[in-house]
């Protein structure tokens, strides 16, 4: 099984120079944890809402308080090519809830999470007729 297959294309994105609480704020109504962060097309980092809301506790007394300053620049990243089983250990082993997925040009093409990883593995699951749950 591919990237391609699970991955969110054309993700949430954020702008570098996008407000902290704004962003936070988005990505609550969005209902995502993690977002690319794009300046002019080309993906310069990725943050999450834990970024963000840290940053924001951290700094109540900064005005100008934006993504860029918080997010983490020139992020890992895969392309839609990969499989899940690479993907799944590149999160693993960095730790990460997501990773930016992107066409060999460099452009971002989606998102894999952490979530696409589980439904994954449940979709494999269920055509093992393995059972989730046993007594």
């Amino acid at each position: 099984m591919l990237v391609k297959e699970y991955m969110t294309s054309n993700p949430i994105i954020l702008n570098p120079d996008e407000d902290v609480t704004k962003a936070f704020n988005f990505l609550l109504e969005k209902r995502v944890r993690q977002a690319p962060v794009v300046d002019k097309g080309e993906l310069v980092g990725i943050v999450s809402d834990r970024d963000l809301r840290m940053a924001m506790v951290q700094n109540l007394k900064i005005n100008k308080l934006t993504v860029g300053f918080v997010m983490t620049k020139d992020p890992v990243t895969i392309t839609e090519d990969c499989k899940m089983s690479d993907a799944s250990k590149i999160l693993g082993i960095g730790k990460f809830n997501a990773i930016p997925v992107i066409e060999a040009t460099g452009k971002l093409k989606g998102i894999i999470s952490t979530t696409d990883i589980i439904k994954c593995f449940l979709d494999q699951t269920d055509e093992d007729n393995i059972p989730l749950i046993t007594k």
